[in-house]
């Protein structure tokens, strides 16, 4: 580990986090625009903004990576940018179900942690090599 290495995972982790809140957020809202509000183009702007939140995470990150380990930057930077590109197809797709599911698995459980989530407790780990 180079000697800044866990000074920068922390700061992403923590940036990462911020956007992890921001999306559980937006996703609160959309439901609630379509279970209370019967809302439906306010639930589709909703799913619509967090698909953009994800497509910036690889921006978000480069300040960060800087001084990583080049491998484990690397394996960082695949991970964000496969969120991102899922989070495009969807906004291409214009599918609200796809926009939807972004971040959980099909056998996802209310209350457990999304992908994103679990993607930053593997970079606090330090497993994110």
């Amino acid at each position: 580990m180079k000697p800044n290495e866990p000074d920068g995972l922390l700061a992403l982790a923590d940036a990462l986090r911020e956007v992890a809140g921001t999306i559980r957020a937006l996703e609160a809202e959309a439901r609630e625009a379509l279970h209370v509000r019967d809302d439906m183009a306010t639930h589709r702007k909703k799913m619509q903004e967090k698909a953009m939140v994800l497509m910036d995470l690889p921006d978000l990150a480069h300040p960060y990576i800087r001084g990583l380990n080049p491998s484990k930057a690397n394996k960082i930077m695949k991970g964000l940018k496969d969120f991102s590109r899922r989070a495009a197809q969807a906004l291409d797709l214009s599918s609200i179900f796809y926009l939807s599911s972004l971040l959980y698995p099909d056998d996802y459980k209310e209350g457990e942690k999304n992908d994103l989530e679990r993607f930053i407790d593997t970079i606090e780990s330090g497993l994110a090599r």
